[in-house]
């Protein structure tokens, strides 16, 4: 049991060191900054770099993808199901949060609008990054490999599936460097989302594809209100 908690923790230490590692050093501006072609490439570093070191660590705990819910039993529904929980989010966010909590002065849609610079092609640039890095690579890794492992670990028992759920919606959130109330909000409340998704279906379909999708909303519509 010891041994497989620390497999399970070092894939997580080891994953979340190599989210920041293809992230940092394009955000201090190194490699063309953090725009246009760089974040396409973001995407695939993590996608190329994350997905193999989930591989190995389930391999080392007697698991598979597939046995933390990467599967494409009943993708249809659970694909709906995520687009709908991605349209609710993204009305709530943009027709009240947002606009009630500062639009185009929030620190974070700020720093999106610097990083598209008013250009539709660094939305297209950020979707990969968007929709790899952060739907995929992010679910499989928060959802997947940090619920479904940990809890496959302990036999999938009730407690150990939901407290891992709890840990995993806090990590998430923190992982991402909240810097105010409203942002621990942006953040909980879709971690959340995301969690029930992969809880309820016992499927990463879902959760997957409203995270890509939400990444993918909040790029364009930031773009069409505020650029």
């Amino acid at each position: 049991m010891l041994k497989r908690l620390a497999i399970w923790l070092i894939v997580i230490i080891g994953g979340f060191l190599l989210f920041a590692a293809t992230q940092i050093p394009f955000q201090l501006g190194w490699f063309g900054g953090y725009s246009g072609v760089s974040l396409a490439l973001i995407g695939l570093l993590q996608a190329v770099l994350i997905i193999p070191l989930l591989y190995a660590g389930l391999r080392l705990l007697d698991m598979d993808f597939h046995s933390i819910g990467w599967t494409a039993a009943h993708w249809q529904k659970d694909s709906l199901l995520g687009a709908a929980v991605a349209a609710g989010w993204t009305l709530l966010q943009f027709l009240w949060i947002i606009p009630q909590t500062g639009g185009a002065e929030r620190q974070d849609v700020a720093e999106i609008i610097a990083m598209l610079g008013g250009e539709w092609s660094n939305v297209w640039w950020y979707l990969p990054l968007g929709i790899i890095g952060g739907g995929l690579v992010e679910e499989l890794y928060n959802r997947g490999f940090f619920i479904g492992a940990l809890a496959g670990i302990f036999k999938h028992s009730k407690i150990a599936l939901y407290a891992a759920a709890l840990l995993s919606i806090v990590f998430f959130a923190a992982g991402h460097l909240p810097r105010n109330l409203i942002e621990w909000i942006d953040l909980l409340i879709p971690s959340a989302a995301y969690t029930a998704l992969y809880i309820f279906t016992g499927r990463l379909t879902a959760s997957i594809v409203a995270h890509a999708l939400w990444n993918t909303a909040v790029v364009i519509v930031v773009m069409l209100l505020y650029s």
